[in-house]
């Protein structure tokens, strides 16, 4: 059988230099973000259930009318939201045939023992730990790049020709419910940089107008999110790279200051408000959609707070767990992991979309 893990066609065993796996050198990639740091995490929801929000009054206060005054029955303003879950999976396993004659061999069991993986480092050291990433970025992929409606160009959709669209539509994810408020009435400033026909003009074009539509953005803002004390502005990297050359270029050498946080996310601030770049939403529309000349909007942003974009997940914390196994019957090591994944726009009036 064809067992997960490391493409070993590419790797010679004992090469001469690399016989041990702590040896290995790995290639870099780009982290993913922590969801929690971009999303507000809902742990054990459940699909179907409400999230309840809370409003004001309305106006109140009226003329003195002296004795017996008219008592009204004015209400506190509530809206009701149905979280949307589905179920995710990943079921991975090894066979020790399949690897034993790879450099794998060297930190195997031996004897009977030699089937199992899963006090090796093989797994501890490699597999694990890139799985784990690869989960990472799954989460992102979906609460963000999510649609239940997802195809190719070929097809309508967004997709490049031969992504499986299998990968993005459990969910309809923030994009796709901005999407489908901005048609209902929600605030957006468009990005006429995306409407390029090469990638080139794409990028070329966007360092003239990367100001301009944060600008905007921060105009088309409802007072509500204007005074919210966690507002943030979340951008692609190619948007903060067009901001950095334009502010550079037309504004007397003004510099943004940027704060490292983790993971490869930078936050700086933009008109006393926080603005954090998101590099994997690059990686995502870079790799999975667009067309072979040109990417599909590459250039966004989300002028928003950090309770609006809100990720539900059925377990008790926001990332699941690998459960990592030998069989005895089989011999055969299995990695599984499963969980429910719900994302949500809290609240339309509280967000203005860039694309």
């Amino acid at each position: 059988m064809a067992s997960s893990g490391l493409y070993f066609t590419n790797i010679t065993p004992d090469n001469g230099a690399v016989r041990e796996l702590n040896r290995l050198v790995f290639k870099d990639v780009l982290s993913a973000e922590r969801i929690g740091s971009l999303l507000n995490v809902f742990p054990r929801v459940f699909d179907g259930d409400k999230l309840d929000l809370v409003g004001e009054f309305g106006l109140l206060g009226v003329a003195n009318t002296g004795c017996s005054p008219t008592y009204g029955a004015d209400t506190i303003a509530t809206e009701e939201k149905e979280w949307d879950l589905a179920a995710w999976q990943v079921a991975e396993a090894i066979c020790w045939n399949d690897i034993v004659g790879t450099l794998v061999k060297y930190s195997m069991n031996t004897g009977t023992e030699i089937a199992d993986l899963t006090a090796n480092d093989y797994l501890d050291e490699i597999v694990r730990p890139r799985l784990e990433l690869a989960l990472m970025k799954m989460y992102v992929r979906l609460a963000f790049f999510g649609d239940k409606d997802a195809d190719t160009t070929a097809n309508g959709g967004v997709l490049k020709v031969g992504v499986d669209k299998k990968y993005f539509n459990l969910i309809n994810g923030i994009w796709k419910q901005i999407y489908t408020a901005v048609t209902g009435g929600a605030a957006r400033v468009t990005i006429s940089a995306n409407s390029e026909l090469t990638k080139a003009a794409q990028i070329s074009n966007m360092a003239a107008q990367a100001v301009d539509t944060l600008n905007d953005m921060i105009a088309a803002a409802s007072p509500a999110l204007r005074q919210a004390s966690d507002q943030i502005i979340y951008v692609t990297q190619s948007f903060a790279d067009a901001l950095e050359t334009q502010l550079l270029a037309s504004y007397y050498g003004s510099e943004l200051h940027w704060q490292s946080l983790f993971g490869g996310i930078r936050e700086t601030s933009y008109r006393g408000i926080r603005l954090r770049v998101i590099p994997h939403w690059d990686e995502i529309i870079q790799s999975y959609e667009g067309t072979a000349t040109a990417f599909n909007q590459p250039h966004r942003a989300i002028y928003t707070t950090e309770r609006n974009l809100a990720l539900g997940v059925n377990g008790v914390s926001e990332f699941a767990d690998l459960d990592i196994f030998f069989d005895q019957t089989t011999r055969l090591n299995h990695i599984y992991a499963t969980d429910q994944i719900g994302a949500m726009v809290i609240d339309s009036n509280m967000f203005v979309a860039a694309y």
